[in-house]
């Protein structure tokens, strides 16, 4: 009761004071106001009579906020008076406006679209809570090849009892195709993308469900009861989300499954496309071997742990690993110790973005360039029309319009055009960002989160700032002046080298700016060009239709049958008539399998516990390479009677068998495997060489086996489950080709859904997506700049001309020939042009080595790119330079003379 009464007092008072100021500042302002109509009785001024009454009854302080109220009126007044003069002064002259406007408005619209990539992939933090805890936690054989990365089921399990960095720690299987699941009993069988994890992955990322829960340690457990996570677009997708889901029970390779909650509508995982289900990995200890090292980890770290700490404690815990669990059949403890294991910690946020942020970069900086050529040349057209206009700034200053008022007018028209030319280019970025998406690689990551965010709002806004200060202050540093608005101004005056220096610097910045984008442009497309001739190592690939089936242990427990299932489907597709031939395999090029092991050949000796290098794994079936157009070497091809009788035999490319044995021919009869515990395996063809990661990089060393093997990587018997059919036919990728053999696989297993259905041409397209994408961006960079640089050089050389007629006319009347006139002129531009490119070409070797790393077979500093592109460069410039010369010529001197 005391606090209330205290608290009432005081609100009681409070209001009191505010109500007795009120009248108080009523009063006085009525004795002023008395005593200023006093004053002015009196004879006095009007300012001197207010002035007198505040001294009598308002005080100093008074005097002084009437002051500023004053001042803040008058600037306020100033400022609308500006921008009342600016756009009429711009409405009176359209042309210029409408260009100044565009040029800024499509500048300012690229690098706002290209920003907001930028900001969406590479600043914008991960959409988790506390992302700059979340680590990538994996493990790399720096003796085998350091860029691999991975971790195994025995790490986690030490990781996580043993850690003194981590907060928790969970590991997931590899995002790709052979994670896919069927999910059967709903209508058509369907296959849908999955993420295997531990419970610890949902709880590091701090995902709350919206119905139901996440997975228990009691989930992760060996034996548990299945259960299964829905993402919300497949809740709502397939249960019309529907929220008594929790609970049901959904068919998952044959599997019953218990779901038991749904992730919420922002939830992604990493940069997963299409997840559709989260299902526990229930990895069991106490089988665990060391060297599977076919999953990822994700850790959140502690609150005063750094990623350094982080990368020390895992090398403590890395040799525990090893003690604790026993190496697999056929390997030894020493040569595992021998592949140089070794921590790969990142941020998780840099794990998911990789190399594509240097690329943004590069597109960031290029645009960049092409708003400094836009700028450029909008201060050069304010230049001109700022010349015009001389007799006009100096009426101005005749009547007492101080310096600081001018430049404060000007700024105020570069500031509108600026203004006008961000509004106009948030809307071009808007439709660029929509070009941007469709034709980004399918490979960057995050790319469905771009869009024209708040960030991008304020860096559009910061940019109509900067453009504003950057072409509005060299026309107001220019004839701001007072004194030089009055001295400059008179019609007999001609142009002084000053009056040339600024617009000659503004087009000498745009030709160099103009060189180095040509020369980035010209290095891609070299680099494109480049990749277009690389063999691919099969042949049409358009032809090539491909999918992926998967054959569950539930619906096929016996390993034997599942190739005659495979063999049956390929016989039943071979049936169409518009094929040519069919085959299947663990995975066809470019699809981004990673299936690596180390080989070790019979006639080879290795160095006390050394490993061989990796090689490429694929299972293939007969035909595989004759569908496929992959020529043999030497030897043969696999039979039916290969696979079914589980002969030991293999095929090799070309570059191993040159590597290992010197030619193709030496290496038919010799003998590899991979485990100790295998069985020898005759090699019994040599295929040609595939690229089958990309055009980019050389070919890999690729070791092909039967899809049925027995005694294989240390087990009984080894099939191809997961499998990928191609299909050469001249209907591939249409609609109608794709429903025959959807029915020809179901006429043999009704439970089978296709999935990965695309044409070899589209995987082919994309593995160079990434380099014609950035071809195409640098491309609309150097032909923007170009474009301006030859519009600006045009435009500063054409005014010149028109501004020296009378000079030219003396020239000419003295006894000039036309040629000397011409020469005069281009050699006034070509100066220009000389100088810009001995700068642009200094700038282009010290910026293209940052495209190096996206460059194939051509250097960043190619000469005969540089010399190709400067001479084109230094064409055009001269053609722009041409066209007012030859005007130039034209001018009679007895013309040129009465006028003047």
């Amino acid at each position: 009761m005391r606090f209330l009464r205290r608290f009432l007092t005081r609100l009681f008072n409070s209001a009191a004071r505010r109500a007795q100021e009120e009248r108080l500042s009523e009063e006085i302002a009525e004795h002023i106001a008395l005593q200023t109509a006093e004053n002015l009785r009196a004879g006095l001024s009007a300012v001197e009579a207010r002035r007198q009454a505040m001294l009598k009854f308002g005080g100093v302080e008074a005097i002084k906020e009437d002051y500023r109220a004053e001042r803040r009126m008058l600037f306020v007044e100033a400022l609308v008076q500006d921008v009342r003069y600016g756009l009429r002064s711009l409405s009176k002259r359209p042309g210029f406006s409408v260009v100044a406007i565009l040029t800024l408005a499509f500048s300012i619209g690229a690098t706002t679209a290209i920003f907001s990539v930028l900001d969406s992939v590479v600043l914008k933090p991960l959409s988790y809570p506390h992302p700059e805890q979340l680590v990538s936690v994996e493990v790399s054989p720096l003796a085998l090849d350091p860029s691999l990365r991975g971790m195994a089921p025995e790490d986690y399990f030490v990781f996580r009892d043993q850690n003194r960095t981590f907060q928790d720690i969970g590991i997931y299987a590899e995002t790709d195709s052979d994670r896919d699941v069927n999910v059967t009993g709903f209508a058509e069988p369907e296959r849908v993308h999955a993420l295997d994890v531990t419970h610890g992955v949902l709880s590091v990322l701090s995902i709350p469900p919206v119905f139901g829960r996440v997975f228990s340690p009691s989930d992760d457990s060996p034996g548990a009861p299945p259960t299964a996570i829905l993402t919300y677009s497949y809740w709502q997708r397939k249960f019309s989300a529907d929220p008594s889901v929790v609970g049901k029970m959904i068919i998952v390779d044959g599997m019953a499954r218990q779901i038991i909650g749904v992730l919420p509508r922002n939830f992604r995982f990493l940069d997963t496309q299409d997840l559709a289900l989260i299902l526990p990995l229930q990895l069991d200890r106490n089988k665990t071997q060391l060297a599977n090292f076919s999953y990822f980890g994700i850790a959140r770290l502690n609150g005063g742990s750094t990623l350094a700490e982080a990368s020390a404690d895992v090398a403590r815990m890395l040799p525990i690993t090893l003690e604790t669990f026993p190496p697999p059949p056929g390997f030894s403890l020493d040569l595992l110790k021998k592949a140089g294991l070794a921590p790969s910690l990142l941020p998780l946020k840099q794990d998911v973005v990789g190399n594509a942020g240097l690329l943004l970069w590069i597109l960031m900086a290029s645009i960049g360039m092409v708003l400094l050529i836009a700028c450029a040349n909008v201060a050069n057209l304010l230049l001109v029309r700022t010349e015009g206009r001389q007799p006009e700034l100096a009426l101005r200053a005749a009547i007492g319009a101080s310096r600081l008022r001018i430049a404060a007018q000007l700024l105020c028209e570069s500031a509108i055009i600026g203004l006008l030319g961000s509004i106009c280019g948030l809307g071009l970025a808007w439709a660029a960002l929509r070009f941007l998406v469709a034709l980004a690689p399918a490979g960057l990551p995050r790319i469905s989160d771009v869009g024209v965010n708040p960030p991008a709002l304020l860096f559009t806004l910061a940019i109509a700032l900067f453009t504003s200060l950057l072409f509005g202050l060299i026309p107001v540093l220019r004839y701001a002046s007072v004194r030089g608005v009055l001295t400059e101004t008179g019609r007999t005056l001609g142009q002084s080298r000053e009056r040339h220096r600024a617009r000659n610097t503004l087009v000498t910045v745009q030709v160099a700016l103009a060189l180095v984008l040509l020369i980035c442009s010209g290095l891609m497309i070299r680099t494109f060009h480049a990749l277009t001739q690389v063999n691919p190592g099969f042949v049409r690939p358009a032809e090539l239709q491909t999918f992926r089936i998967s054959i569950s242990p539930s619906d096929v427990p016996d390993d034997a049958r599942v190739p005659r299932i495979e063999q049956q489907i390929q016989d039943k597709i071979a049936a169409i008539p518009s094929v040519s031939s069919v085959a299947f395999s663990s995975a066809v090029p470019l699809d981004g399998d990673s299936r690596f092991d180390n080989v070790f050949a019979a006639d080879h000796t290795y160095a006390e516990g050394a490993l061989p290098p990796l090689r490429h794994l694929l299972f293939v079936s007969p035909g595989y390479f004759h569908t496929l157009g992959i020529p043999l070497i030497a030897g043969r091809d696999l039979t039916w009677a290969d696979t079914y009788g589980r002969v030991p035999v293999a095929l090799i490319s070309e570059n191993l068998a040159l590597e290992y044995w010197g030619t193709p021919a030496e290496a038919l009869g010799k003998r590899i495997r991979i485990f100790t515990s295998d069985d020898w395996r005759e090699v019994i063809g040599v295929a040609g060489d595939v690229h089958d990661d990309g055009m980019d990089k050389p070919a890999r060393t690729d070791v092909y086996w039967p899809v049925l093997l027995a005694k294989f990587q240390g087990k009984p018997l080894r099939v191809t489950r997961y499998a990928t059919f191609t299909v050469r036919g001249s209907l591939a990728g249409s609609a109608s080709f794709m429903n025959q053999i959807r029915q020809a696989v179901w006429s043999v297993d009704a439970n089978s859904p296709l999935a990965s259905v695309h044409t070899l041409g589209y995987l082919y397209g994309k593995s160079m997506a990434r380099t014609s994408f950035t071809v195409v961006m640098l491309g609309i960079a150097g032909a923007m700049a170009l474009l301006l640089g030859t519009v600006g050089l045009y435009g500063v050389i054409a005014y010149s001309v028109s501004q020296r007629t009378r000079e030219i006319g003396v020239r000419m009347a003295l006894g000039a020939q036309r040629r000397d006139v011409m020469s005069l002129v281009l050699g006034e531009g070509m100066l220009v042009i000389l100088i810009g490119l001995a700068i642009g070409l200094a700038g282009s070797l010290a910026l293209t080595r940052f495209l190096s790393s996206l460059l194939v077979g051509v250097t960043a500093t190619d000469p005969l790119t540089f010399a190709g592109v400067a001479v084109l460069l230094a064409l055009l410039a001269l053609a722009a330079c041409y066209i007012p010369a030859r005007r130039a010529m034209l001018v009679d001197p007895m013309v040129a003379l009465r006028y003047e």
